[in-house]
């Protein structure tokens, strides 16, 4: 068997079993006294940053999802408008808590629709997930792919939710992006430092590209991250809008909204959000 193994330095998530227990029971406690709390949902966009920064956020939507899928697909980016998808063509992948195995059958079934290059690259958007899924889902299994910034990946996204009816799996879908990199450490400051920086990074920019999602308006969606560099990875986002809208998955629900500044004060921060779609009532 071909086993990919983590790429990303140490830091990004937690290295033992434990430690990622202790981090997950922590936020699920918190999470479940909302009565509002309910594990009803078949597909979330969640952030990719460390654990430290936007954990609690992604697991916020992680924790939303539906339990005991047969297959969760993890759609990263990190991928320009002109890009081919990439695929993991390995059998498995290696996290803290052990092998996590492909599904080769859905991945040749979504390979003889939409081609692919194999993703042997370092990359946050994929990995920084696995541990989070593979202790939610331990007996999932996995499709790892990395969609480019345009409308393309919509369709690639529609046509697996059609893929994945035909077969009548049991799956669950997640997008992985970041929303606005803004500061010096990202060369973007068109609102200076400070706290008007912040204002309209987090009522604005970011703000616009949520209710783009919210609307499932997919040309906004596009517009919003590659002129206003309001999200750094929209290919996955759109790929998680397509698989809802072929999935006939009602409107989204935005689960939790954050930046780094609130983990660690700085004129440079990210900001991060958990949106899920659930089945219509």
């Amino acid at each position: 068997m071909r086993i990919r193994k983590p790429v990303l330095p140490s830091g990004w998530y937690p290295a033992s079993p434990a430690s990622i227990e202790a981090f997950i029971a922590k936020t699920r406690v918190k999470l479940q006294s909302d009565p509002a709390f309910h594990p009803n949902a078949e597909a979330s966009v969640v952030p990719h940053a460390g654990w430290t920064f936007s954990g609690t956020i992604a697991l916020s939507g992680l924790l939303r999802l539906q339990p005991d899928p047969e297959t969760v697909i993890i759609f990263g980016g990190h991928l320009g408008p002109g890009n081919q998808p990439l695929m993991l063509m390995d059998d498995g992948v290696e996290t803290p808590l052990g092998i996590m195995p492909v599904d080769i059958s859905l991945r040749n079934l979504i390979l003889d629709k939409i081609p692919c290059r194999a993703d042997i690259y370092q990359d946050n958007t994929v990995e920084v997930q696995l541990p989070f899924l593979h202790y939610l889902f331990p007996d999932t299994q996995l499709i790892w792919m990395r969609l480019p910034a345009s409308l393309e990946s919509f369709s690639i996204g529609k046509t697996i939710a059609h893929i994945v009816a035909a077969q009548h799996k049991n799956v669950r879908v997640i997008g992985s992006t970041d929303l606005t990199h803004y500061g010096p450490n990202y060369d973007f400051t068109p609102k200076g430092n400070g706290e008007e920086a912040y204002q309209w990074v987090t009522k604005i920019n970011d703000a616009e590209f949520i209710r783009a999602v919210l609307s499932m308006d997919k040309e906004a969606v596009l517009r919003k991250a590659t002129e206003d560099y309001a999200a750094c990875s929209v290919g996955a986002v759109l790929g998680t809008m397509g698989y809802c809208e072929g999935q006939n998955l009602k409107r989204p629900e935005l689960v939790s909204y954050g930046t780094s500044r609130d983990v660690y004060a700085s004129d440079s921060f990210v900001g991060y959000a958990s949106i899920i779609w659930s089945l219509e009532k």
